[in-house]
């Protein structure tokens, strides 16, 4: 068992709620494993402390960076000092740490390197066009931010976003068309046909009864399939998915591919998502 004592490196992770949140486990196993005198937990701090919550958590000394969750990845743009370019194109933050002065706080997104990198992992070696590819990414919240900028960066020819917020989506769509000319950017709809790869960047599917995110009915089998969710690992998008021949990526993974970015941007670089997935903490 891990002892948190005075030396205790603290790394909250802040969500509302925070019940679904995966990272303590996964790290502290991590952490127990290889010695680390460090400890990942979760807060529970709603929308409008947050800001404030950011500020009193990096001004402690024995805290060494911030761990962002549901919904607070958006506004943690405007809580930190200094966001990274790849932050301020999503517009989130998902990783809050000190800069090499000390008190900068900077404010980073690694969502979507953690995706692309999970979905590598999923084609395996197999051949994915991606000048040619259409993707559907749903939800436009920090993680669906991340997702559809690094999908762009990739160079993925169609990116469809949808969001029920269409003001929020709208704008992710202006910052990403701007930014990725090459790649065309539009408001879409929750339906997966035509589609090569679809997302699911939404809290639906943390319940059991949750409505479907995105209609599956007329999907190609040659389709990817992804969750983003992490407190269900089989969501019933997946498991219909699945049904229909679809290849899938579970949120899981690209928790795991984030792990090593996170402890990179904490102190720790040159870390393998293999370190992570052996644990089978998650």
């Amino acid at each position: 068992m891990l002892n948190i004592s005075g030396t205790t490196r603290i790394f909250p992770v802040i969500g509302w709620p925070v019940e679904q949140v995966k990272a303590p486990a996964l790290f502290n196993a991590y952490f127990e494993k290889y010695g680390i005198d460090a400890r990942v937990i979760p807060l529970k701090i709603a929308p409008e402390a947050y800001g404030a919550a950011v500020r009193t958590l990096m001004s402690i000394e024995n805290v060494g960076g911030i761990f962002v969750s549901i919904p607070h990845k958006p506004m943690s743009v405007d809580a930190v000092d200094q966001p990274t370019s790849r932050a301020m194109l999503a517009g989130a933050c998902n990783a809050i740490f000190k800069a090499d002065d000390g008190k900068t706080i900077i404010g980073d997104l690694i969502d979507g390197e953690g995706f692309v990198r999970a979905f590598d992992r999923t084609l395996n070696g197999a051949a994915f066009n991606w000048a040619q590819a259409r993707a559907l990414v749903v939800g436009s919240g920090g993680v669906g931010c991340a997702v559809a900028a690094s999908l762009a960066t990739r160079g993925i020819g169609h990116v469809a976003i949808y969001d029920t917020r269409l003001p929020q989506a709208e704008a992710l769509r202006e910052r990403l068309q701007q930014a990725f000319p090459a790649t065309q950017v539009v408001i879409g709809t929750p339906k997966a046909e035509g589609y090569d790869l679809v997302v699911n960047s939404t809290p639906l599917g943390m319940s059991p009864d949750d409505p479907m995110p995105v209609d599956l009915s007329q999907v190609a089998a040659s389709c990817i399939v992804a969750d983003c969710g992490m407190k269900t690992e089989m969501t019933r998008l997946l498991i219909e998915a699945q049904k229909r021949g679809c290849r899938i990526q579970k949120g899981r993974e690209m928790m795991i591919e984030q792990a090593p970015l996170y402890l990179a941007l904490f102190g720790w670089p040159g870390v393998s998502s293999d370190d992570f997935r052996a644990l089978e903490a998650i």
